[in-house]
């Protein structure tokens, strides 16, 4: 029923509506915990997302696919493709590439990965829920490198608690520094490979831990009042069912955001001018906040498109900076079979199966030629008998690493592009020799041969970050400390855009655990009648 319900809302309260109190763009992972937070605090929210709203049963068996099938999807998704669970997903939970054009520089090319439906990519992640610490909060006090977080470890705490309560987060609590503990349900056991390498690690290298990986439960009963036909992961399961479920929030799926329109006296937005996906009709709606929540490099997009004469250079970009600081990881994946294991025995895969390797470098004082470190993820025997040791290297800030317009190229519904110019320095390089040495030492004295060696493309990790990122002064950031835009202070910013640095964690917690708190001070200030 909730699912008719929403369909319904979308259909009726669109046309009673002319201005809502809030707008939020994009239906994933920030995006449901906007609309949950909105919803909850007694706020009537538009939810524009620019795909289709999609059913379960809506999504292709692969099983049934035919050879020649998967070959002519795969033509028309040569990026997409490229993501390592693209067909473990399903393809149809990633867009067309050829609907979908962008850019990159000739030598340097960027893997693009992208969900466009109800949930966004929300429905494709990989569930590890790491909290930053403040090694990485603070990281210019001890390296002098960039710029340093506009908060701490501390401040955003109780936040991480919020977002890992309702989830449901598996995991150990280590007292690591480097890695908080959090709020845990009971984890997974680890297989009798986990544990054997673990041991090894452990007994051989005194400056390394081994631990079990934290992230979603999707053990039964873990998010009772979910949607249960959707995987415990999504916004579908857990957020958007909450804000639905106060029958304050409204979803208009297949709007696709055009650009923000500036109200000419304020200088603020008053609404979003979208593209219908399907009529390719252009329409308008108003909002008293805007919520930008549409995914690092497509909420740059709408800034960067959103240009007036208030805003000449897209809105949030006074400073100059709108675009510029794009973050991600660099990784070195290992894999292979391990010796002496039956490969009929099989363990989950994701979210808190597996283990994982704390960053180790770099902590109380300078050791490496590097700045920063890196962590490792690990999956033996899932599946069967294989094994995969994936390192995640933080990638220090570089104005270079950037999205920009590209004003000679639009999408199939008339919207420019973007291009995307990203680089890794010379730091990511030695950090890269490093892990990859350490990662190939652990393998093989814990008796595992290595058969595969991959150095994934720059973005096809999908932890793109940064490029609007928070500060404490205009003159350097587009955020505020609250994710609040500087130039259009009725504007906030919710998804991977707003990060200061990238860390060597899976960012999603962190994401969600800062649109939480983006939200109680957007409520506050209403409260104030500051917005």
């Amino acid at each position: 029923m909730m699912e008719e319900n929403m369909h319904l809302k979308s259909e009726t309260n669109e046309r009673k509506k002319s201005i809502y109190d809030a707008i939020v763009i994009g239906s994933g992972i920030t995006g449901g915990w906007a609309a949950k937070e909105l919803t909850e605090a007694g706020l009537n929210v538009l939810v524009l997302e620019a795909g289709p709203k999609i059913e379960p049963h809506e999504i292709s068996d692969l099983s049934k696919w035919t050879p020649e099938q998967r070959r002519e999807t795969a033509k028309r998704q040569p990026i997409q493709s490229r993501h390592i669970s693209y067909w473990f997903q399903n393809p149809s939970l990633f867009v067309d590439d050829q609907d979908h054009p962008y850019t990159h520089g000739p030598s340097n090319p960027f893997v693009w990965i992208r969900g466009r439906q109800v949930g966004g990519r929300s429905l494709t992640w990989g569930a590890v829920t790491l909290r930053l610490s403040d090694y990485e909060f603070l990281a210019p006090e001890r390296d002098g490198i960039g710029e340093q977080w506009p908060l701490s470890y501390r401040e955003l705490c109780p936040f991480y608690d919020t977002v890992e309560r309702f989830l449901g987060i598996e995991g150990t609590c280590e007292g690591l520094s480097q890695l908080p503990d959090g709020v845990f349900l009971p984890a997974p056991r680890l297989t009798e490979s986990e544990i054997r390498f673990k041991q090894t690690v452990e007994n051989t290298w005194k400056d390394r831990k081994v631990i079990n990986s934290r992230g979603v439960s999707e053990s039964p009963g873990a998010l009772p009042n979910g949607d249960s036909r959707w995987p415990r992961k999504s916004s579908l399961h857990g957020t958007l069912h909450a804000a639905f479920a106060t029958g304050r929030a409204t979803l208009r799926p297949d709007s696709i955001v055009a650009h923000l329109i500036v109200d000419n006296n304020t200088a603020g937005i008053k609404g979003v001018a979208c593209v219908d996906r399907v009529t390719k009709a252009t329409f308008e709606v108003f909002g008293n906040l805007i919520v930008l929540c549409a995914s690092t490099i497509e909420s740059l997009r709408i800034m960067l498109n959103s240009k007036s004469p208030q805003h000449p250079g897209g809105v949030g970009n006074s400073s100059g900076f709108l675009g510029s600081f794009m973050l991600d990881h660099l990784s070195i994946n290992f894999a292979g079979e391990i010796p002496g294991v039956s490969n009929g025995t099989t363990y989950p895969v994701g979210g808190s199966h597996g283990v994982y390797i704390p960053r180790f470098r770099n902590l109380e004082k300078p050791e490496k030629d590097f700045v920063r470190g890196y962590g490792i993820f690990g999956l033996l025997q899932r599946p069967s008998n294989q094994f995969i040791l994936s390192s995640l290297l933080e990638v220090l800030p570089d104005r270079r690493n950037r999205v920009e317009i590209d004003e000679d190229k639009v999408d199939s519904w008339g919207i420019k592009t973007v291009r995307i110019n990203f680089a890794y320095s010379a730091n990511e390089y030695k950090m890269q020799e490093d892990a990859e040495a350490n990662m190939r030492e652990m393998v093989e004295t814990s008796g595992i041969p290595i058969m595969h060696r991959q150095v994934t493309a720059p973005g096809a990790y999908v932890h793109e970050l940064g490029g609007a990122r928070m500060g404490t002064k205009p003159a350097t950031s587009v955020l505020n400390r609250f994710n609040q835009c500087w130039d259009a202070k009725n504007l906030f910013v919710l998804d991977g855009s707003c990060f200061v640095t990238a860390g060597w964690q899976n960012p999603s917690l962190t994401m969600m655990a800062l649109a939480v708190r983006a939200c109680g001070y957007m409520v506050d200030q209403l409260k104030r009648c500051d917005l």
